[in-house]
């Protein structure tokens, strides 16, 4: 038992190692060929830039559901890929199945983020290209084509990396009030060359959702395992993909918060094939920190809609 669990850390070390010093050096090396890579490529967003931000030309945006600083995905010839966040001046490598001469014109830097929870590398721009400082030159529409370039040249198969690397699927301005979900940050990106993107949360709209809590709430026990509330489309607000929940009696249980964007895809494909007043029940549980009841998943169509009394939550702010 313990040979076999010494060769499951072995391997589990082989898949996430901490950059040695040469590969450091060669890290520092290269943010002196390449200036910019030194300044903030992800900055906040105060409320008071939203509107000119948002009428101005192209915009992209996409959620930003790790509140770290992005982090620099670099591959580079004679070092194994890896993440470097400068913020914290500290990596980690990865067992990549790489093309051969993948970084023979030169060293290859994306913008990145690797989400834990669900194990996943998420790639969301292009900087240098083979060596090329496209982050300077390209707009980003530009630069993501090229990045859907390069990673068309990856192998698909990578039976060595512990995360599911994916790339950024950018949502057009026009496109947004389908995807919009206030309780998360979101980046918008600029289509230009050269600028910092943003991130930015939704702080000042006042919502609906307000209203059915108390201003002092305390965390009771849960004398439920599971919640299941009757979900369906919110038609009193112009933007989509709000949804309302309600009790078995049909008591207003608020506005449904949505945690991740599969669930919120998932949640429209649903409503966009059916009739919008057909609600499917949802498994819910209390979020303290935005004060509602968040959508864990759907149900199948048969489960029962728990009681009134067993939202304790909506009860206390009667």
């Amino acid at each position: 038992m313990s040979h076999t669990t010494h060769s499951i850390d072995q391997k589990k070390l082989a898949r996430f190692r901490r950059l040695d010093t040469a590969h450091i050096s060669a890290i520092e090396s290269l943010s002196r060929t390449y200036p910019f890579l030194r300044d903030r490529m992800e900055v906040h967003m105060p409320y008071h830039r939203a509107k000119s931000a948002f009428q101005g030309s192209t915009i992209w945006v996409w959620p930003k559901f790790d509140k770290r600083p992005v982090g620099f995905l670099i591959f580079m010839e004679d070092f194994p890929p890896c993440i470097w966040y400068p913020d914290r001046q500290e990596g980690m490598t990865f067992r990549w199945v790489l093309p051969p001469l993948f970084c023979e014109k030169g060293p290859i830097v994306c913008l990145a983020n690797l989400l834990p929870s669900e194990s996943v590398l998420q790639i969301e721009d292009l900087l240098i290209d083979q060596g090329k400082p496209i982050w300077s030159t390209l707009t980003f529409s530009k630069r993501w084509e090229k990045l859907s370039e390069l990673w068309n040249r990856i192998p698909t198969e990578q039976p060595l990396l512990a995360f599911t690397p994916r790339i950024v699927t950018p949502i057009c301005l026009e496109d947004w009030p389908h995807h919009y979900d206030f309780a998360i940050y979101w980046i918008i990106q600029p289509d230009h060359a050269g600028q910092s993107r943003w991130f930015w949360k939704d702080v000042v709209t006042v919502h609906e959702s307000l209203s059915y809590v108390a201003p002092q709430l305390k965390r009771n026990t849960e004398v439920m395992s599971t919640l299941c509330a009757y979900c369906s489309p919110y038609t009193k607000m112009v933007l989509p993909d709000i949804y309302s929940l309600q009790s078995q009696e049909g008591g207003n249980l608020g506005l449904a918060s949505i945690s991740t964007l599969d669930l919120s895809q998932s949640l429209r494909s649903h409503f966009s094939s059916s009739s919008p007043s057909q609600g499917i029940p949802v498994e819910v549980s209390w979020n303290d920190s935005f004060k509602k009841y968040q959508i864990v998943k759907i149900l199948p169509t048969d489960t029962p809609i728990t009681t009134q009394s067993f939202f304790h939550h909506i009860q206390s702010s009667a």
